[in-house]
């Protein structure tokens, strides 16, 4: 009795390869979006974390959150204070000079790393739709980045956390917190009348204003690709100036489900004139919830409510008839 044998055609051999590009072309965008979606769901738990974080620190902290800066720089029109070569700040990698000697187990410094005590992780500093900061290629860089000199010794493994410390992924909103900028004399942002300054019982809306944003990186050119973040944030300058008259742009990076695009130009001619780069972010609130917004939605400019209003600079000047409803403290919604 003999056994019959039948190997496969060449014609058979190719409609299976057809078949398995046929599926591998249908299933690999889903995989593809499956990942994405891991990301986004960590990148919103990483968020509400240090949201809870934050407001755990403020329940031990008198209803306080944390300074930007909590070395007590004189910014805060405070004394005695550190004068500007007490390290770090915002953007300076250096070790604080009156801590040198606990460098780098000091990295409980800047707002993100004041929170590690309630974290107990720096990887929550992380979003995973911008990915790991590449701290090794950062750092080295960093005077024709920021501006500021790099650490004695340059890039070190070990010190990442402190780094993170000093720009993490997850920006707290500038006009919530008390920083001062530049002086106690002429100082915008958190020497307004009636603002915040940190203490979360003066926030009117705590369920409307954003805590942090969680995808902010120090520009919008190296920092991108290497995934460094800005620490604090605030909403960019829209074309509508009569919102707010500051400067610059916010920095936040709308990501999600967004485009690709050039960026050029300091201040409107960014984000506000490219809507390649006007996807969605993940931002968490002052009572600790957290969803994803549009550009066109966090960074919206509506009239003020009637009756209240709230003032560009410490001296009441610059009193604003428009207002950004998520970012701004002291008006009640």
């Amino acid at each position: 009795m003999s056994i019959s044998r039948r190997a496969f055609t060449l014609i058979e051999l190719l409609v299976v390869i057809a078949i398995i590009a046929i599926l591998a072309a249908i299933l690999f965008p889903v995989f593809a979006q499956a990942k994405e979606a891991a990301k986004k769901t960590t990148c919103i738990s990483n968020t509400k974390q240090s949201a809870l974080a934050s407001i755990m620190y403020a329940g031990d902290a008198d209803d306080t959150l944390s300074r930007l800066d909590n070395n007590g720089s004189c910014w805060y029109g405070e004394a005695p204070c550190h004068n500007g070569a007490e390290w770090p700040d915002w953007g300076d990698f250096r070790p604080p000079q009156n801590n040198a000697a606990n460098y780098p187990q000091a990295a409980n410094v800047m707002y993100y790393g004041a929170i590690q005590p309630y974290t107990k992780n720096f990887g929550l500093a992380v979003c995973p739709t911008i990915g790991p900061t590449n701290w090794a290629s950062i750092i080295p860089n960093w005077p024709s980045i920021g501006g500021n000199p790099v650490p004695a010794g340059g890039y070190q493994k070990s010190l990442e956390n402190y780094y993170t410390s000093v720009q993490p992924q997850m920006a707290i909103n500038m006009m919530v917190i008390d920083w001062n900028y530049p002086n106690v004399s002429g100082g915008y942002i958190n020497y307004r009348p009636g603002a915040a300054r940190g203490r979360l019982g003066q926030v009117a809306s705590p369920a409307s204003i954003i805590m942090f944003t969680a995808e902010s990186t120090w520009d919008w050119g190296p920092s991108i690709a290497g995934g460094l973040g800005n620490l604090s944030v605030w909403p960019s300058w829209p074309l509508d100036t009569a919102c707010w008259s500051w400067w610059a742009e916010g920095w936040t990076r709308y990501v999600h489900n967004g485009k690709s695009g050039p960026y050029s130009g300091g201040n409107a001619a960014g984000v506000t004139q490219n809507p390649n780069l006007q996807g969605l972010a993940v931002f968490a609130f002052c009572d600790g919830h957290v969803h994803p917004m549009k550009y066109t939605q966090a960074e919206k400019c509506v009239p003020n409510p009637a009756g209240q209003s709230w003032a560009e600079f410490n001296d009441g000047s610059g009193v604003q008839t428009k207002y950004y409803p998520y970012w701004i403290p002291e008006i009640n919604q």
